[in-house]
């Protein structure tokens, strides 16, 4: 796991993340809304709904007013909404509000109460929401048939994290990450992320 003098900016890591996330979201088509994803229990309208319920909850923790979403669910304020265009707009505008308010000075220091998972510093939660994007990026990319192809670097820390860490170890725990699917020892590390995450790569 990254030490604190190797571990990337949290916001940078997002902003980066996040090109190649808005770029998927930005083609989804309203007639993919009910199409399944590599998450079972969320058709793409819901993964849309949970990349944005991610945002909507970081927003607040920088805020220190953590908003009542479930970020493991496809939970957020535009559940009911079911105009595809009108939660591409919306993932759109809450980026851009979470990386300019992620950007001012001490914005990341704090901790916040949250009301599912207790007091969390603000940097770790950014940095989960970081992976929780790049992999629901996957996911839906491949639901809409789009390129599916990771940022190398990126994959490797997020693998890296993943491991270390446990965070996936303890999601399968809980329920909302899958077994570990078995790949061959020669795949590519982007195809041993996403087996890792219980996905089919």
């Amino acid at each position: 796991m990254a030490t604190a003098s190797e571990m990337p900016d949290p916001v940078e890591m997002l902003r980066k993340t996040t090109l190649r996330v808005k770029e998927v979201v930005a083609k989804v088509e309203q007639s993919q809304a009910q199409d399944p994803t590599p998450c079972s229990e969320w058709d793409v309208r819901g993964l849309l709904n949970h990349l944005i319920g991610g945002l909507e909850f970081t927003a607040g923790c920088i805020a220190g007013n953590p908003p009542n979403i479930r970020p493991s669910e496809a939970d957020s304020s535009y559940l009911d909404e079911p105009d595809v265009a009108v939660l591409v707009g919306a993932y759109h505008s809450l980026l851009d509000r979470v990386l300019q308010s992620g950007s001012e000075p001490g914005a990341l220091d704090g901790i916040v109460s949250t009301p599912n998972f207790g007091e969390m510093p603000v940097s770790q939660i950014f940095v989960g929401t970081t992976m929780d994007q790049f992999i629901h990026g996957w996911d839906l990319a491949k639901a809409t048939g789009q390129d599916t192809t990771l940022d190398a670097d990126l994959v490797e820390f997020v693998y890296g994290m993943l491991t270390s860490a446990g965070f996936a170890d303890m999601g399968r725990q809980a329920g909302f990450i899958g077994p570990e699917i078995t790949v061959p020892d020669n795949s590519t590390p982007q195809d041993k992320l996403i087996a890792y995450m219980g996905r089919q790569p």
